[in-house]
């Protein structure tokens, strides 16, 4: 292809291979040595640091001229293959790491050579995503109704959901308005327990981190559901406006699971939202042994979960589910010339982007 700046006399540039023979010879080449590093985790120490030199290589100057493929995939097999977290071995049981698997190199290759956008548009990853979300809305026995997304992780499923929660219950249009403190400061809770990323998504809505309540735990580190009752009472005493409550199906710190039964009566009674941070312990609902304790988790409005934990699927692959489609577009749809539907071809879908933060949005888990 030509360059729009080039002239008549101006050579012919691609982004293709030169050599296509040469370069499908280096990239089986890099899946051999993919699938090796992978069959071949036993016979290695888990983990082992980064060489001095190896960092001092991998910390070059800019360079202005490319070096090629063949030394970039030399660099990638001695200087950062040998080096991996550690994840992809059996004996690796730091934090909630998923492994990954020797398939998802298959996955993974055909979404690069796709190269697909699921904000939009009307391809086959569009189809292989909505299909994953009707599956996780029937495990969790979600009308069908509600929307859901493939996202990066569980940080930004809990910004996804919790936007939404704060649209649904803020009594105005918060989107256009921004917050407005006349109207009583917005508070959620969660408990002492929870994951950081609750706390995060408060800073990032606007909210301020000190609205998001840490509610005490009992002896088993569940949430305190008689502690919880107090602080949305005392809130209320003081005019402020709860809105939303955020249950865990197993915390990263201890795998304790709050009572999510008694969670969704409280929201029920008070009118939260009801939100389940499942990053760690949501796809427990797989198991029948322990299905039972995750009693209450269809009654939650927003669950948020990750694939790339115990599920094992190449990072990074997280979900959002959220009960009701209606609100969760409606706490994201901004619909400019450029991205509106065409009534049939490529544009003939709606964008994806509609219901969330990035317009662009890999391929996931095909």
């Amino acid at each position: 292809m030509t360059s729009p700046s080039t002239g008549p006399d101006t050579p012919e540039q691609s982004l293709d291979p030169q050599d296509w023979a040469e370069f499908r010879r280096l990239s089986h080449a890099m899946l051999d040595a993919a699938l090796d590093h992978m069959q071949g985790a036993t016979e290695r120490p888990v983990w082992k640091p980064v060489p001095e030199e190896v960092k001092t290589a991998l910390a070059g100057p800019l360079p202005m001229e490319g070096q090629g493929t063949a030394q970039v995939c030399e660099d990638l097999i001695q200087q950062v293959l040998p080096y991996a977290t550690g994840n992809t071995h059996p004996r690796f049981f730091g934090w909630v790491h998923g492994a990954g698997t020797p398939g998802g190199v298959i996955a993974e290759t055909m979404a690069a050579a796709m190269n697909a956008n699921l904000g939009g548009r009307d391809h086959g990853a569009i189809y292989v995503e909505r299909q994953v979300i009707d599956w996780c809305r029937q495990l969790f026995d979600f009308p069908e109704t509600a929307s859901g997304l493939v996202v990066s992780g569980t940080s930004v499923a809990t910004l996804i959901a919790l936007t939404a929660a704060r649209h649904q219950k803020a009594g105005y249009d918060v989107r256009r308005e921004g917050i407005r403190p006349e109207e009583g400061r917005l508070v959620g809770y969660t408990s002492t327990e929870a994951h950081s990323c609750v706390a995060r998504t408060f800073d990032m809505m606007g909210l301020g981190m000190e609205a998001l309540r840490n509610v005490a735990v009992d002896a088993d580190y569940r949430m305190d559901i008689g502690a919880l009752r107090a602080a949305i009472e005392a809130d209320l005493a003081a005019g402020l406006k709860p809105f939303c409550v955020t249950g865990s199906p197993a915390t990263v710190n201890s795998g304790a699971i709050d009572d999510l039964d008694a969670i969704a009566d409280v929201c029920q009674e008070y009118g939260l939202w009801f939100h389940v941070d499942g990053a760690f312990g949501a796809v427990a609902a797989l198991s029948e042994t322990l299905r039972p304790r995750m009693k209450g988790i269809a009654r939650a409005d927003s669950i948020a979960f990750d694939f790339h934990k115990w599920m094992h699927v190449q990072y990074d692959a997280g979900f959002v589910l959220i009960r009701d489609g209606a609100a969760h577009r409606e706490a994201f749809t901004l619909r400019p010339e450029y991205l509106t539907a065409a009534p049939r071809g490529l544009a003939g879908e709606t964008p994806g982007s509609a219901n969330t933060v990035p317009n662009s949005r890999a391929v996931f888990g095909l």
